[in-house]
């Protein structure tokens, strides 16, 4: 089964995620909007040959279209997803452009969030038939982000945690949103960092955060496996479903 892959910018791509997804039985396929390449959709908007979409992330807000010309074509996806049309997975920026999509208030914190976040599953998230094999843990996440999303009317939260509540959500049947990245390691938030002017979180420093990250990585990877495997379960229980 294909996964199409939205990735934004460079040096945010789907990183090992993508290869727990590979490993789990899925092709990952990475488009790239930002140096021109077109996303393709059929003519119905519908995914065609691919099982699902996975929208990553980015520094840009989800709302920050004239820079990111193919923002509203994501979110219309999105909505699409969240109408029961086909399954998503979204990572941060992601999330917040599925949350947009479905008309959740986005709003700017004062200060980031960066680094190791201890998150849980709530109730819902328990049930949930991707984050459910989260259920009972405690989730190490990587934050890294500014822009803040309420959850959508109507959608579950899955995720929860810190002074940023919505950490996972789900909105209609199949399509799932994260604030934090479970593709990210020490060496990408470095990079991240290095090309970032932000004013980081209280008390931490940029290596103090990349040191946060080496510690917490066989957790980091535990619960990015957890999820692709999961995510890539319902797409194959989804895909026999339909195939009767």
């Amino acid at each position: 089964m294909k996964i199409l892959v939205v990735e934004h910018e460079r040096g945010t791509g789907p990183e090992r995620f993508g290869q727990w997804l590979e490993e789990a039985g899925a092709e990952v396929v990475v488009v790239r909007p930002y140096l021109g390449e077109a996303i393709p959709v059929a003519e119905s908007g519908l995914l065609g040959e691919y099982a699902a979409l996975l929208v990553l992330g980015g520094a840009a807000g989800p709302l920050e279209d004239a820079a990111n010309p193919w923002f509203p074509q994501v979110r219309d996806l999105l909505a699409r997803s969240a109408g029961g049309e086909f399954p998503s997975f979204n990572i941060c920026l992601g999330g917040e452009l599925l949350a947009a999509a479905a008309d959740a208030p986005i709003t700017r914190r004062e200060r980031p969030q960066i680094g190791i976040y201890d998150l849980a599953t709530t109730s819902a998230g328990d049930a949930d038939p991707v984050f459910a094999a989260l259920s009972g843990t405690t989730i190490p996440a990587v934050l890294f982000h500014q822009e803040e999303m309420a959850l959508p009317e109507g959608a579950e939260l899955l995720v929860t945690g810190s002074d940023a509540p919505v950490q996972g959500f789900r909105v209609g049947e199949f399509a799932w949103g994260t604030q934090f990245h479970p593709e990210t390691d020490a060496a990408q938030i470095r990079r991240w960092l290095g090309s970032a002017s932000l004013t980081l979180p209280e008390g931490k420093t940029r290596e103090s955060i990349a040191e946060e990250l080496r510690e917490a990585d066989t957790e980091l990877v535990r619960v990015g496996r957890v999820l692709a495997d999961s995510f890539v379960d319902y797409l194959r229980t989804r895909e026999s479903r339909i195939a009767g």
